[in-house]
């Protein structure tokens, strides 16, 4: 086994200081302390992810935000964002029935939040009708969306 040098003393304040803080390049420190990031990282683990967060609590979401269901930011009218999310959600759900041999139905699409990264990334909560025993269920699903590509990553009950 060969032993490294340890790294230079230059080389080793540059890492220190390039270190990754989870800010954007530019990010200006009275946007958020590093509280706020703290406390949005505890709501994330708290709501199991980035389906029901409430934005209210946060001055900065760090690119998360909520999607107007009634609104056609993401759509060409007459269509809604809420039939965009119900088509997403429809994806998850048709993969969730197939691996797992159930035949849930869509309900009612509840909130939908979004972040940017090379696409959208949608987490989407909504009831199912469960034919099975006659019950509404909530879940939740994970959705990505590229143009051009969809991806479902996970549908899940809540």
């Amino acid at each position: 086994m060969v032993k490294s040098d340890p790294p230079s003393p230059k080389r080793q304040k540059m890492e220190e200081t390039n270190n990754y803080n989870g800010r954007p390049d530019g990010f200006e420190s009275d946007e958020c302390s590093d509280e706020e990031m703290e406390l949005f990282n505890q709501e994330l683990k708290k709501i199991g992810g980035g389906y029901e967060i409430d934005f209210k609590k946060f001055r900065y979401c760090f690119g998360w935000k909520q999607l107007n269901l009634d609104d056609s930011t993401m759509v060409d009218e007459p269509e809604t964002n809420r039939d965009f999310i119900a088509t997403l959600a429809n994806l998850a759900l048709t993969k969730h029935n197939t691996e797992r041999g159930t035949s849930l139905e869509l309900g009612k699409i509840l909130i939908a939040n979004f972040h940017l990264s090379c696409g959208f990334s949608f987490y989407i909560s909504f009831q199912v009708n469960d034919p099975s025993d006659n019950q509404t269920k909530p879940y939740r699903a994970v959705v990505r969306y590229f143009p051009g590509d969809i991806e479902v990553v996970s549908c899940n009950p809540k």
